[in-house]
């Protein structure tokens, strides 16, 4: 009789349910705009805690690391009880060192690099006019449209940096974003502070939430999802990183070789592109041909070809051996993911992109190959 009751009212549950939220979507779709409104005021509140947690996985990855290696079997409790402040310190100046570097040696070409563009621009848009000129019979609708423009190199460059500066100092306050962001920052640095030292006690409080309001089949359904992603993002960050590193030397060593000019002002530039997935080195070389060309055009064609070598040097030998097959996401949805990661959240969404792909693609793997879930209690 039990068995019948319980079965009765499963039936009765399951049609309701199914009003509920054809109801709730059916809300949704009518009231997008609102809906939409109060996501955007609610992620923008919570926007410092997002980022802190995201912080706080990164530089987990290296509290992680230094943990194996600072007493990882001392039984000393003073030692114990101050290993984790210790690794976590570890990690944050590793991380401020890492970045100090990098600044200390793209700020200065960086600064080079916009020099070098805005003095050579005017020269290289008056040599295409010339060209323009010379060959106006066969590009007779190139040649009409710079007429129309009547303007210099250097008249085009001084019109480009009032626009750029009207739209700095015009009617957005770059004082206060810039401050809003910094602010932004300290709370989320902060609020990951915190989480990294709580983390053993977020992560019991979590189980025993899960315990107390989830069946035992779709506890370790998540647990399994949960492990999966964990294993994607600090293979991709991990990967990704040291991708960049190998590939900026590579470029740099290889330029100063084969004699290319800027070579370290190119080489460390693509270097940072490069966490940019699947795009970023190209866009990089892109920069590197446009300061090139400047000096000598069959340079910059021949660095062209020089980056395409590189390129598949890089993603036939030296990719897999670095990031393996941890990611395991197709070239397509590569680019499918950095396309809707882009448009959705911008650089965020580039760089997450891939990683929440590949974390789709394997559970959906997974519950096609039906696998063993993993159990962690």
């Amino acid at each position: 009789m039990t068995n019948d009751t319980n079965k009765n009212i499963i039936k009765y549950k399951t049609p309701v349910r199914l009003i509920i939220l054809s109801g709730v979507i059916l809300l949704l779709v009518i009231y997008f705009t609102e809906f939409a409104g109060i996501i955007s005021n609610i992620y923008g509140v919570i926007f410092p805690l997002l980022l802190g947690a995201a912080m706080a996985y990164v530089i987990n990855i290296l509290v992680c690391a230094y943990e194996r290696i600072v007493f990882p079997k001392s039984k000393a409790k003073v030692i114990n009880q101050s290993r984790r402040g210790i690794c976590i310190l570890f990690a944050i100046v590793t991380i401020i060192l890492i970045l100090a570097f990098f600044l200390y040696i793209l700020i200065p070409q960086i600064n080079l690099t916009v020099h070098l563009l805005t003095a050579g621009f005017p020269q290289m848009y008056n040599n295409l006019l010339v060209w323009a000129n010379e060959h106006q019979n066969q590009l007779p609708i190139l040649q009409e449209k710079l007429q129309e423009l009547n303007m210099d190199g250097a008249t085009v460059l001084k019109k480009a940096m009032s626009l750029i500066g009207n739209w700095a100092w015009g009617t957005v306050s770059i004082v206060g974003t810039v401050f809003g962001k910094v602010l932004n920052f300290i709370l989320a640095f902060i609020f990951a502070i915190y989480v990294l030292f709580g983390k053993d006690a977020l992560g019991r409080q979590f189980r025993k939430l899960l315990r107390r309001t989830m069946r035992t089949e779709r506890r370790e359904k998540l647990y399994a999802a949960l492990h999966t992603a964990n294993v994607t993002f600090t293979n991709y960050i991990v990967g990704q990183v040291k991708e960049a590193v190998i590939l900026g030397v590579l470029c740099t060593i290889g330029m100063l070789i084969f004699g290319f000019p800027y070579a370290t002002v190119i080489g460390p530039f693509i270097g940072l592109t490069a966490l940019i997935p699947l795009l970023g080195g190209y866009i990089g070389a892109l920069v590197g041909v446009l300061l090139i060309v400047m000096v000598d055009p069959f340079q910059a064609l021949l660095f062209i070809i020089f980056i395409l070598i590189l390129q598949q040097i890089e993603g036939n030998l030296i990719y897999p051996k670095v990031v393996g097959d941890s990611i395991g996401l197709p070239g397509l949805w590569v680019f499918a993911a950095i396309t809707i990661g882009g448009g959705l959240m911008g650089i965020a969404g580039v760089l997450l992109g891939v990683p929440v792909a590949a974390t789709i693609y394997k559970l959906l793997s997974q519950a096609v190959n039906n696998p063993p879930t993993i159990k962690i209690e």
